[in-house]
């Protein structure tokens, strides 16, 4: 809720007493009216409109008391009590005062008070008037060492956001920008199923700056021949990434070492050999074998080392692709023996029919899994796309979405979709969830691309 905390002003008097009206504390303002300044009061604004008021008055130049604090009912919960209470502590501390006595008869007051400030008991006084709680018979007397909680509170609202950051769910801990990777067009599409599908170098050099001014900071790039079949010629990869590199140089680009096709581990590797502005920022590393419905994808333990250690070398991030739990185990491997290093991005994808189900549980189980230091994205292949991208968003992971996993915009397969046009829609939820995007900056520093 947006509210502003200021100053009270003396025309604003019968605005106070119906905030201290709604806590029957109005009786204590009109008994106590002589001794009441309301240059020492603050009130707290929502939309133009007094829902809170808190004062104090100085009872000598180095003591201080609280007086009348009272937030509208329907106005709590949401910080403004707290602010209230900070802008008299400070305003005091600002004068020298060091010991602030406040007084209630209510018990979560007293719990308030002394879980958020450190006030300690030091007596109790018999009630005089009707102000407060009807049925109490005593005010407790509170005392705060104004000086230490000034001295302490930054360290101790440090700590506990940490803790938060640590241990609550989303959105009581803050979610982090939305890391979106796109894969622009992997080896099965085809212009007779979808002709949005990029193929050729242009092609796919438009739809990486397309989606980079939409909000995407990553693409994982395939190649194509001139006959539109995959290939991994590395002087294809060469002309697209030079010319991302002129037009959109803060864009990470990944490119893709797929065992789908059969090509051996030089063909396989001959884009990680790229140097200079081809170099690639990030190539991608299954963690294992698989089958999909259109063959295997063929990658050996001994492969996955080979391109572990040269991707060290060449100062190449993996993007390290996990289609089930169990090549986990593949990605500790390699970080137990140094083939992998820093921070960890991996890409989870689910949905295929020979690996992981594309269920919240799975995605749940296999994020649980991966080592420290690690972030991850999710992607569902197919149908799968958009109920796993929006559980990794609410989850607080990051996504991957593109024409690579699934060519149509919706579940029933009747409306095809761009690369584009799936940027925009994370976009849209992640805001819905209150999430923001992240920049390219953010995205060097999440992927450890400034480690390397």
């Amino acid at each position: 809720m947006n509210f502003t905390i200021n100053k009270a002003k003396l025309e604003e008097k019968s605005e106070i007493v119906k905030v201290l009206e709604s806590r029957n504390m109005h009786h204590a303002f009109y008994l106590d009216s002589e001794d009441i300044d309301l240059s020492n009061f603050f009130v707290a604004k929502h939309a133009e409109n007094i829902v809170g008021v808190a004062g104090y008055s100085l009872l000598s130049p180095t003591r201080g008391r609280t007086r009348l604090l009272a937030v509208y009912p329907d106005f709590t919960g949401f910080g403004i009590g707290r602010a209230l209470q900070e802008a008299r502590l400070e305003e005091m501390y600002k004068v020298g005062v060091t010991k602030i006595e406040s007084r209630s008869d209510n018990k979560s007051s007293i719990l308030w008070y002394k879980k958020h400030f450190g006030y300690k008991e030091i007596g109790k006084r018999l009630k005089s008037d009707k102000a407060g709680a009807t049925d109490a018979l005593y005010s407790i007397i509170l005392e705060l060492d104004l000086v230490e909680y000034m001295k302490t509170k930054s360290d101790i609202e440090n700590q506990k956001t940490e803790y938060i950051c640590s241990n609550d769910a989303h959105p009581l801990s803050p979610y982090s920008p939305v890391i979106i990777n796109v894969a622009l067009t992997g080896i099965i599409p085809s212009k007779s199923l979808t002709p949005f599908v990029p193929l050729t170098v242009d092609e796919i050099v438009e739809d990486a700056i397309n989606v980079h001014e939409a909000g995407a900071t990553v693409v994982h790039i395939h190649a194509r021949d001139s006959e539109g079949r995959p290939t991994s010629d590395a002087h294809i990869i060469e002309k697209i990434i030079t010319t991302l590199r002129k037009e959109t140089p803060k864009l990470v680009c990944c490119v893709s070492t797929s065992g789908r096709g059969g090509q051996n581990f030089e063909q396989r590797a001959e884009v990680l050999h790229l140097e200079g502005d081809a170099k690639p920022d990030m190539a991608s590393l299954v963690l294992g074998s698989l089958n999909f419905t259109s063959g295997p994808s063929i990658t050996s333990f001994e492969t996955i080392q080979q391109f572990a250690l040269l991707m060290k070398e060449k100062r190449i991030k993996p993007e390290l692709e996990i289609f089930d739990s169990g090549m986990v185990n593949i990605a500790k491997y390699l970080e137990r023996n140094r083939l992998i290093i820093g921070k960890k991005y991996f890409n989870i994808l689910l949905g295929n029919i020979n690996t992981a189900a594309a269920t919240i549980n799975e995605l749940s189980h296999i994020t649980s899994e991966l080592p420290a230091n690690s972030i991850w994205a999710g992607g569902g292949l197919g149908s799968f796309q958009i109920p796993i991208n929006i559980a990794s968003l609410a989850a607080g992971g990051h996504v991957r979405v593109g024409l690579e996993d699934n060519v149509y915009d919706d579940t029933r397969r009747m409306r095809l979709a761009t690369n584009r046009s799936q940027v925009e829609r994370i976009i849209r939820i992640a805001k819905e969830l209150g999430r923001s995007i992240a920049t390219p900056e953010y995205t060097n520093e999440a992927l450890g691309l400034n480690e390397i």
